[in-house]
C-alpha cells in the first residue's frame, strides 16, 4: 500500500505543505488514535480522517464542508479550500490530493469567495500551545483589525451506565466564537475581554473616547456588529 501521506510537487515551492492520499482503507485509519498527541501534519491529517470517518458522529468539524474557491496571497491564484475549525487547519485541494497549508507560513491571506471570508494567520502568544491559527477578519484598519475565532470540539461519545437509556454519541460541538484584534500589521492576536472595563484598557489614550462611544452606543462587547462598529470608531480617532 501506498504511504498514507506524500509531498505535493506543485505547492512546495510557494507554501510547505504536506498531502494526503486517500489510499489507506477506512479500516486502517480509525484505528489511529483520535487524540495524537504529535502535533506533526501527519498527526493533524490521522486525526482528521479518523474522525470522519468514524461512524455516528453528530456535526461536522468544518466551517463548510464543501471545498470553495479562494485567492491565496500573495500568489494571487485560487485554490478549492475549506477550514477545519475543530483542528484549526486550511485544507487545499491540489492534482487530486488533499493538502494543509503549513501555519508557519504567515505571510500568506486566504480569501475565500462564498461569504467574502478572509483568513489571515496570527500568533495568540497566550496560548498554551499551538500558538498559530486562522482568524477571519472582519475589519481592516490601519491602526486596529477585529478578528473572529470559529471553535469546535470533539466529545467523545459516553457509555450508558445502564443499556442504551442516556447513552450520548460522539459529536463535534460548537462553542461560541471569541474575537481577537491585531495593532497594526503586527501578526500577534490579542484576545479581547468579555468585561468593557477590561477591554477598553487596550485602548491606552484613546479609553475615554472608547468607554463614552460604548455607554452611548450601548455597544455590547460580544456582539459581532457592535465590536465591528467599535474597533472602526477606534480607528477614526
Amino acid at each position: 500500500m501506498r504511504s498514507f501521506f506524500k509531498k505535493s510537487s506543485c505547492l512546495c515551492a510557494l507554501f510547505l505543505v504536506t498531502s494526503i492520499g486517500f489510499a489507506q482503507s477506512a479500516k486502517q485509519a480509525v484505528q489511529a488514535s483520535m487524540f495524537h498527541n504529535d502535533v506533526s501534519t501527519q498527526a493533524i491529517l490521522q486525526k482528521n480522517l479518523n474522525r470522519i470517518l468514524k461512524a455516528n458522529i453528530e456535526g461536522t468539524p468544518y466551517y463548510d464542508e464543501t471545498f470553495n474557491s479562494a485567492k491565496i496571497s500573495p500568489i494571487d491564484k485560487v485554490f478549492m479550500i475549506r477550514y477545519n475549525v475543530a483542528l484549526d487547519v486550511m485544507e487545499v485541494i491540489q492534482q487530486n490530493d488533499t493538502v494543509v497549508m503549513v501555519k508557519e507560513n504567515r505571510n500568506y491571506v486566504i480569501k475565500q469567495n462564498k461569504g467574502n471570508i478572509t483568513y489571515k494567520i496570527l500568533e495568540n502568544v497566550e496560548a498554551k500551545e499551538d500558538k498559530l491559527g486562522y482568524y477571519v477578519q472582519l475589519t481592516n484598519g490601519e491602526n486596529i483589525k477585529l478578528y473572529r475565532k470559529d471553535r469546535k470540539k470533539f466529545v467523545e461519545a459516553k457509555a450508558a451506565a445502564y443499556g442504551n437509556i442516556n447513552k450520548t454519541s460522539a459529536k463535534y460541538k460548537e462553542q461560541k466564537s471569541e474575537f481577537y484584534i491585531e495593532y497594526g500589521d503586527s501578526g500577534s492576536a490579542v484576545k479581547l475581554p468579555k468585561k468593557k472595563k477590561s477591554l477598553i484598557k487596550l485602548f491606552a489614550s484613546k479609553q475615554g473616547d472608547i468607554k463614552s462611544f460604548i455607554k452611548k452606543n450601548k455597544i455590547k462587547v460580544t456582539k459581532e456588529q457592535d465590536l465591528v462598529r467599535l474597533i472602526n470608531y477606534a480607528n477614526s480617532l
